[in-house]
């Protein structure tokens, strides 16, 4: 894997990969820059999904963080050697993919200990 040598080479192919291949499935993605909480800018290693159809579709947290979020950021690290945080908006239906960027301890457990949107079916 090349992950490991070229690390921003592979978050930024990943993104544009992602958004090729992926455009289909999840809806409208752009390429986008991840700020990171030092205020590090990694330029085009993000991935916007404008409006995700799991979201839209299921209207459930559940379904999106046990089917989508999860699986997802676990392939990337364990299959691609690329870490990756997956930030859904249940308001907007937006999810925010940051490619080279692992998931910290607190946000995925509020991913898992989301409560259940008021439309969940």
């Amino acid at each position: 894997l090349f992950s490991k040598p070229f690390p921003q080479f592979s978050a930024r192919m990943n993104a544009w990969a992602t958004m090729v291949g992926g455009t289909w499935l999840m809806g409208e993605c752009e390429v986008n820059d991840v700020i990171k909480e030092d205020g590090t800018i990694l330029k085009d290693q993000g991935l916007l999904v404008k409006r995700c159809r799991f979201i839209e579709e299921s209207g459930c947290a559940s379904i999106c963080v046990n089917s989508c979020k999860i699986p997802t950021q676990n392939f990337f690290m364990q299959d691609m050697g690329l870490p990756l945080t997956m930030k859904p908006d249940y308001d907007t239906h937006e999810c925010q993919f940051s490619f080279g960027v692992a998931p910290d301890e607190q946000s995925e457990f509020d991913a898992k200990n989301t409560p259940c949107l008021s439309r969940c079916p």
